[in-house]
């Protein structure tokens, strides 16, 4: 009974699944968002003469290193579907540049308002990728972690202990 559970986790976890058959799939992109670069065109219209080659040496700074972490993942998803899965999910958000929800309780948003302290849209997307991004590597270290473990059952064959690998999958899933 327990080696055709194993079987099952096998297929399940270590053999292809197709997760993004009939997908389309996402070049990366030439360049950021439309809205990321209207923010930054907005930030050097307010800073001084003197600001503005700064502030487009770090934006071109940050345009390279977000290429260059695009071709890479790209070249992950290859060798790992769940991964190009939860990247095609991630992909294919549409954020409105001119409005977003303000969360907290009722003061913490009057305080921010009243002070004109609220965030621009790029910090808040930055905050959300951020957020779904942590989000998504929990659940792709916690499926490596059962992953490893089932290769290691289905190794010592027997023996066979899944106590270790149920209690990593209840990780990934709740991740």
């Amino acid at each position: 009974r327990k080696s055709g559970l194993l079987g099952k986790l096998e297929n399940l976890l270590l053999k292809p699944q197709n997760f993004t058959r009939g997908t389309t799939n996402v070049d990366v992109p030439q360049q950021p968002a439309k809205a990321y670069l209207d923010s930054y065109d907005q930030y050097r219209s307010k800073v001084s003469i003197l600001e503005r080659p700064g502030a487009m040496l770090v934006q071109s700074g940050e345009i390279d290193t977000w290429k260059r972490l695009k071709r890479q993942e790209k070249v992950r998803e290859d060798s790992d579907e769940v991964r190009a899965a939860l990247n095609y999910y991630t992909s294919n958000l549409n954020y409105t540049p001119d409005k977003y929800v303000l969360t907290g309780s009722r003061e913490e948003r009057s305080k921010l308002i009243r002070e004109d302290r609220l965030p621009d849209i790029k910090n808040v997307i930055a905050s959300d990728m951020g957020l779904r991004y942590l989000l998504r590597n929990e659940i792709l270290t916690a499926l490596g972690e059962a992953r490893a473990e089932l290769e290691y059952q289905i190794m010592k064959q027997d023996a066979v202990d899944c106590s270790e690998l149920l209690g990593l999958l209840l990780q990934a899933q709740t991740s």
